[in-house]
């Protein structure tokens, strides 16, 4: 029998790392604001409404924000080892989701109504579905109408009751819709939780304003804690960039298992750089909302979506800022192109062309889609992202219905598609080249 490889991402050491993470959070908290403080800034945020855009750092202070995070992060991940998760790269790529929009929106008491609806759910139908668990865990994005209900000011009792029954509804329907929507969507769109979310958000506004006639009102961001976010974000990033040059430096890379595990590594490093480069060069200032967006965008990447497949969604949503709303350096156009990785997959199947195109039409989506949810639904670029990935399609389609017009079509975008790969060949290759030129002048200095 050959030797078993060793995985440097196993579900013990993911499972540990998150552990870490989530303790850091926590213990960051009592760091930087005194328990008094904390716990009335935990009462500040639980009785917010939580809706799009309520940062939890403008409400309650940094330290209050942190220590939500961290209770949010610790309570999913003993709910996963719970029952029984297998721990990957998916995993981080939730719990950073989870923890990031801990910052703004959820809550410790707002999700639980809805995650006691979903293990309801999977214990009378899917017991066995370790995926539905986890998306059950991001069907959180909708617990600001649980907040909205329960933080309605009377003295009745009865507000609070409903709110725990939307949240237990919302939680049992929430799979069985996202499971059907994902079909239609054809696992184009890479936050599928969001579009799935966002036809529930429009039902639960329609019936908030009309039947129960509560007022959903906007709230605003904080720049007063822009270092402290910062800081965190880098010490957070660094750690794992460390690892990587450790045990590259350690010993020789042989396995391609073990390869794997140490780019998933970096790139969840760089990547979170790279966002945070964005915020620096643009001179936006961090906010809550802002924290949420970096570890989302640094989360997925661990889900193995590449730059490239980023970069050029990201140049349609900057054409459509430059020349449509003029308002590059805000927060709302980093949050809208660090989200705009939704698109990924569709970039990756139809060309980079198309990745433009798609990136235009989601940022004039997302920009408007707000009005529809009024803030309910958290992952409001995954519902944009859903809407933009069904409307290319239904126009695709619609031409393809003329079968000279398909044989065009599909012509010229085979050939496209023949240059886009001549083109990235040639950029690995020079990457490559770079790569190696970097190892053989370290190897000869040690």
């Amino acid at each position: 029998m050959g030797k078993k490889t060793k995985r440097l991402l196993s579900t013990n050491s993911i499972f540990l790392f998150l552990l870490s993470y989530g303790l850091a959070l926590t213990l960051t908290a009592f760091v930087v604001t005194s328990p008094p403080l904390l716990f009335r800034g935990m009462q500040q945020i639980i009785a917010s409404p939580s809706n799009l855009i309520t940062d939890y750092v403008h409400i309650a202070g940094v330290g209050p924000a942190f220590l939500n995070s961290g209770l949010l992060t610790l309570s999913s991940l003993f709910l996963l080892r719970k029952h029984k998760h297998h721990f990957c790269s998916i995993t981080v790529s939730i719990i950073m989701m989870l923890s990031g929009f801990s910052f703004f929106g959820k809550n410790i008491v707002n999700s639980a109504p809805i995650i006691l609806g979903c293990l309801l759910y999977l214990r009378i139908h899917h017991s066995g579905r370790q995926d539905l668990l986890v998306m059950g865990l991001l069907s959180t994005c909708l617990s600001p109408i649980v907040s909205t209900i329960y933080s309605v000011p009377t003295s009745l009792i009865t507000y609070k009751l409903l709110a725990l029954f939307v949240g237990l509804l919302i939680g049992y329907t929430i799979l069985p819709i996202f499971e059907f929507l994902k079909v239609h969507t054809k696992e184009l769109n890479l936050y599928n939780m969001g579009f799935a979310a966002g036809f529930v958000g429009i039902l639960g506004n329609f019936a908030m304003k009309r039947i129960l006639t509560i007022k959903i009102v906007p709230h605003t961001l904080s720049f007063e804690h822009h270092e402290t976010l910062l800081y965190f974000l880098l010490i957070l990033f660094s750690l794992p960039l460390l690892i990587v040059l450790y045990f590259s430096k350690l010993q020789p890379i042989h396995s391609k298992i073990f390869l794997l595990d140490l780019k998933k590594i970096l790139r969840f490093s760089l990547y979170g750089y790279f966002a945070i480069l964005i915020c620096l060069g643009l001179e936006v200032p961090l906010s809550g909302i802002l924290v949420g967006a970096v570890l989302t965008f640094a989360g997925f990447s661990m889900y193995n979506f590449k730059f490239r497949y980023f970069f050029f969604p990201a140049v349609g949503i900057l054409l459509t800022a430059l020349f449509f709303y003029q308002d590059i350096a805000t927060t709302n156009h980093i949050v809208i192109l660090l989200f705009g990785s939704t698109l990924a997959p569709m970039t990756r199947k139809y060309g980079l062309l198309t990745g433009i195109l798609s990136g235009m039409i989601f940022s004039i989506i997302t920009r408007n889609a707000n009005q529809l949810t009024a803030g309910i639904n958290l992952y409001n670029c995954g519902f944009s992202g859903g809407v933009t990935v069904l409307l290319m399609d239904a126009v695709r389609l619609l031409f393809y219905k003329n079968q000279k017009i398909k044989f065009l079509c599909q012509n010229h975008y085979l050939r496209l598609i023949q240059k886009e790969k001549k083109l990235i060949a040639k950029f690995h290759i020079t990457a490559q080249r770079l790569f190696l030129k970097i190892f053989k002048t370290r190897n000869g200095y040690s």
